[in-house]
């Protein structure tokens, strides 16, 4: 059986190590994380809600609060509440239940952020390797630069106090293989929408919490992409 070695891999970050590395930012869609409070009846021992996946699951009738696990079960991903039978909930009654709207997972077919506002050129772009010591420092854990292609890119990116100041950032996206319009500014380094020429391949999606930017602070993120 064929397999892609180590050095294979490696081969691949340096590849893409050459390339023009940016990360885009998005608005997403601003019901993500959204509250939500509505009358709904129990039919066949289910309630469908409105949206999906969900969060902080809440029934009551009244002064009266439901208790997950024990009155009813919640299939998050799908936003079903059933109504378990040696609970305390009667059959086809009519709730109120509160809950939160999730972010949806990121899909592994994605090619485009939902609603970009602009993407930003990398400030460094380094070959690493996993270390408990390492002073490359990434929410996936530490990381030591190495002076040898291996399949790990540290990747760092700072955005500029004025950068979508007045946005609410969902989504992230590091884009490869960018194209910007040659008439822009020698040395420009953020590119909206409309400087964009060819977006590129998504090598990578994260959709996060909502980051509500103003132009006091910079924004700085580091990913390691491996491999």
């Amino acid at each position: 059986m064929a397999i892609l070695t180590q050095s294979g891999r490696a081969a691949i970050a340096a590849s893409i190590k050459q390339q023009a590395i940016h990360l885009a930012w998005g608005t997403g869609d601003p019901t993500w994380e959204s509250t939500h409070e509505v009358e709904k009846t129990f039919t066949d021992d289910q309630i469908t809600l409105d949206h999906h996946p969900v969060k902080n699951v809440t029934l009551k009738q009244g002064e009266t609060i439901f208790i997950s696990g024990t009155d009813y079960s919640v299939d998050s991903v799908m936003g079903i509440i059933s109504r378990l039978p040696n609970g305390n909930i009667p059959a086809d009654s009519t709730l109120t239940v509160d809950y939160t709207y999730a972010t949806p997972p990121e899909l592994i077919t994605a090619d485009a952020l939902l609603n970009e506002v602009g993407r930003r050129t990398a400030d460094e772009v380094i070959f690493c390797a996993g270390d408990e010591n390492g002073d490359l420092i990434t929410p996936t854990g530490r990381f030591k630069t190495s002076s040898t292609p291996t399949n790990n890119l540290f990747l760092r990116f700072t955005f500029d106090f004025d950068n979508a100041s007045t946005q609410v950032i969902r989504e992230l996206g590091v884009m490869v293989g960018t194209e910007t319009n040659p008439e822009l500014p020698p040395g420009q380094r953020y590119f909206e929408p409309q400087d964009i020429i060819n977006a590129g391949i998504l090598l990578v999606l994260e959709r996060t919490v909502p980051l509500i930017r103003t132009a006091a602070t910079r924004e700085t993120f580091s990913f390691v992409v491996t491999f």
